[in-house]
């Protein structure tokens, strides 16, 4: 876990740290928004996950990259490329990582749901925890157990409806969210280094960017799928690539600037509580009392992983 300077220990918060936290919280809100979009996109208009793979990962790429050049330079957005050992790791990331995970999860809520596979993509800190205490070969904290418990407990419930004999979830939706929480961990934690050197923006940017042109090889942008044929479901394009893909990563990345990862990674909890509470109001997705449970073991499991205690645990 991260470990956090005194000030946020102490009670002694920057000015701006409600900001901080506003930009985490909607960047959460959005994106859960933003898989309740895709799944009407899928259901209502027949738009194929892969299409909106590579547009939503192309455009936002550009845009990230946009925003970054303006930060910090368009010379700054090169240097990744003048090293060998930089440009592996980028593709690495990009194609593994971001398309990995931006493909398994819009192909989840495709085969499934946005509540589900988002509650299923947000098993990934679970796996990353396992992951961490094996390859140090280290207990896990007692609160890290539980918290695995709970997510392992949670995803049962939820793909199950507390039934032994049957998947109250298509088997595909489950198949591509269990992907997902995998490519989640393997994004979380392969491009720590890309991170520290470059930065967000850049690393993002590229990432996306590079996913989106991969993805363009499998699932070509042009021909456009029939149900795009009118104007109506382009409003939902829109929001899933402008407001639930560039603007909620750069609310996130901005929150970082003013909050620590810690905090903010609990305040980005609440997008599963977002697509779960939408797909009930808006598409009539219905969850029985043991997915209820499934789900709220889920989302405890992503707070309990993300607070730190003041011993670092």
């Amino acid at each position: 876990m991260v470990n956090y300077p005194t000030r946020f220990l102490d009670g002694a918060y920057p000015r701006n740290r409600w900001q901080g936290f506003s930009m985490a919280l909607l960047a959460a809100i959005f994106w859960g928004l933003s898989g309740v979009s895709a799944q009407w996109l899928f259901t209502v208009y027949h738009v194929a996950a892969g299409w909106l793979v590579t547009t939503r990962m192309a455009v936002s790429g550009i845009l990230i990259l946009a925003m970054a050049a303006w930060k910090q330079g368009i010379r700054e957005l090169w240097l990744p490329w003048r090293d060998a050992k930089w440009r592996r790791q980028l593709v690495i990331f990009a194609l593994v990582g971001l398309f990995g995970v931006q493909y398994s999860y819009l192909a989840a809520i495709h085969d499934a749901n946005a509540a589900s596979a988002t509650l299923l993509q947000y098993t990934g800190p679970a796996l990353i925890t396992a992951y961490i205490a094996l390859r140090n070969r280290r207990r896990p904290s007692p609160r890290h157990l539980v918290a695995v418990g709970c997510s392992l407990v949670g995803t049962w419930l939820l793909i199950s409806g507390g039934n032994l004999n049957t998947l109250y979830i298509p088997f595909e939706g489950v198949m591509w969210g269990v992907l997902s929480a995998i490519a989640l961990a393997f994004y979380t934690l392969y491009p720590h280094n890309l991170l520290q050197r470059w930065g967000s923006g850049i690393v993002v940017g590229w990432g996306m960017l590079i996913g989106g042109a991969g993805s363009q090889v499998f699932f070509p942008i042009v021909p456009l799928s029939s149900g795009l044929k009118s104007w109506p479901p382009w409003i939902f394009v829109a929001f899933v690539v402008f407001v639930g893909t560039f603007l909620a990563f750069w609310l996130y990345l901005e929150s970082l600037n003013h909050i620590e990862p810690g905090p903010a990674s609990v305040i980005t909890s609440a997008e599963p509580l977002v697509a779960t509470l939408t797909s009930i109001m808006w598409l009539n997705v219905q969850l029985n009392v043991f997915q209820d449970v499934g789900a709220t073991a889920i989302v405890a499991a992503v707070v309990m992983l993300a607070i730190k205690n003041p011993q670092g645990n």
